[in-house]
Formats: structure tokens, sequence, C-alpha cells
């Protein structure tokens, strides 16, 4: 089969949208179109990806400007190879539910020990033990926001009939049980979803009642009910929400790292990125309810 640039993406072309974080992994198509004919799998891409993150959290323990730099950089290769893996399983049809939890585990997994030893960097610099409730706070925010990106984008592409080896409610159903017993999928499949529910469980329940408040609230004046499309298929919503997602997150440690500004990165996830989900949400239900009243 011919690399075929298209099936990188996520979407077909009709149900596209600008997201953010494809602005950090511009050169991918080149890697990927490298990688294409090589018998380099995605998995060993991922696990790569993982390697480069524990590199990152290594240099991050060097106490001075260098470690700093070194860690920025190699987070930066974990964000690019994460990019990477899922282009190359989608050009060579090898999308699975194995990758899908993988991947989610080795990015809670780097993202936890990166911001625990940055926030080990501002208590031991500053001597202040209240950082490590903002380095908790931080983290606890980059998963929510996270978290509210994939819901949304998973609703999305179910729209359309694409990307299903994602689901917004990934808790484990009576047809996984069954697929699993069947040896339809693996041993290890099963273990990283329970993990992977064990992991992200919670965020998705809470995302969940977000969005059914939020869809309630958008309906509130008008009788009639928000049908799927109308709720989750703009494409705007989802461009101005997709800076949110754990790349653009990581992307803001790179960057402030580069700086020297941990604890000023630190603020402005926990500030800036949790100020802006709640302003596009109450966005998106006042431009539901707009929606429902012009249809009267």
């Amino acid at each position: 089969m011919s690399f075929d640039i298209e099936r990188m993406n996520k979407l077909p072309p009709e149900a596209r949208f600008l997201d953010v974080n494809d602005f950090w992994c511009f050169p991918n198509r080149w890697v990927v179109k490298f990688l294409y004919p090589l018998s380099i799998t995605p998995t060993q891409i991922t696990i790569l990806s993982l390697i480069a993150g524990l590199v990152s959290v290594c240099c991050y323990m060097i106490d001075s400007s260098v470690g700093l730099m070194w860690g920025a950089l190699f987070l930066y290769l974990k964000i690019f190879l994460d990019n990477v893996d899922g282009n190359l399983a989608r050009v060579k049809g090898e999308v699975s539910r194995l990758g899908r939890f993988l991947d989610s585990l080795i990015d809670f997994i780097v993202s936890f020990l990166v911001y625990l030893v940055l926030t080990l960097r501002l208590v031991s610099e500053t001597n202040n033990s209240l950082y490590w409730y903002l380095g908790g706070l931080a983290f606890l925010s980059c998963l929510i926001q996270c978290s509210y990106f994939v819901y949304y984008l998973v609703s999305y592409t179910s729209i359309s009939g694409t990307y299903l080896c994602n689901r917004a409610d990934e808790n484990i159903t009576e047809e996984d049980n069954e697929a699993y017993d069947r040896g339809d999928l693996s041993r290890l499949v099963c273990f990283l979803h329970r993990f992977h529910v064990l992991l992200y469980g919670w965020q998705d329940k809470a995302i969940e009642w977000f969005d059914r408040l939020s869809k309630r609230l958008g309906s509130k004046r008008s009788p009639q009910k928000l049908s799927r499309s109308e709720w989750y298929g703009d494409k705007v919503f989802l461009t101005l929400i997709s800076p949110l997602c754990l790349c653009t997150n990581n992307m803001l440690l790179v960057f402030f790292s580069l700086l020297n500004e941990i604890e000023f990165g630190l603020w402005f996830i926990v500030v800036v990125g949790n100020f802006c989900l709640l302003i596009l949400q109450v966005w998106k239900i006042i431009k539901a309810r707009n929606n429902l009243v012009l249809e009267k």
C-alpha cells in the first residue's frame, strides 16, 4: 500500500477543524513519510516517547538552567513522538485499543513526573512548601482541561463515524468483558483499560456531568431539545478549546522552562487555562440558547 498523507488525519476533509495542537508538530508528516516503509511500529514510537519523557524528567532534576533547557527539549521530543505514533498508526491502518490505552498511560506517567520534579525545583529553590499546592493544582488543571477537550473531540468524531478507538465514556462495558473473555482483545489491553479507568475515570465522569449541566442550561428557555449534531458539531468551539489539550499544556511547560519561569508557567495553566475553559463553556451555552430561539 502506497503512502497516503491524507490517512494521517483523524477526520475526513469535510469534518476537519483548525486544531491548534497541529502547529507544534507540523514536521511530523515528513517523519511519518520516512518511517512508513520501515518495519518500525507505532507502539515502538510510543515507547520512544516514554523514554524521551523520562529523560526530560531526569534533566529537570539537574539544578541549573542547563537542566531546564534539556528538560524542555526532551519534553518537546516526547510531544513530537506522541504525535507521530498516532499519525503513523493511522497511515499504516494499525490504530488499536492497545495503542489508545498505552498512549494515555504514558501521557499520565510523564505528565505526573514532570509536574512533580518542576514543583520540587520550585520548593527547593525558594524553600517555600506552598509551591506543592501550586504544582498539584496545575497538574489537576492540566488533567481536567485535557479531558474536557478530549470529551468534546470524541463526541464530535462519533457523529462523523471516525476515530472510533476512543470513547467519551471508557468505562468497561459488558461488551468489553465479553470481548476479553473471547480473546478478541488481549489481557494486556484489558489491564491497560482497567488502569485507564482508574486514572481517568473520575475526570470523564466530572466532564460528563459538566456537559449534561451545560446542555440543560443551553436549552432551558426552549421546549426543544438540542440534537447531538447541534451541541457537539460546532467546529469553531472545538478550535477554541483545542489549546486546552495536553499537547499545548506541555508546550507551555517547554516554553516557560526555556524562559526559566516555571512558577509563571504553572500559574498560567491554573489561571488562564481554567478561565478560558469556563468562559468558552458559558459562550457555548449562550450560543445554544440563541440558536434555539432563532429556530422557533
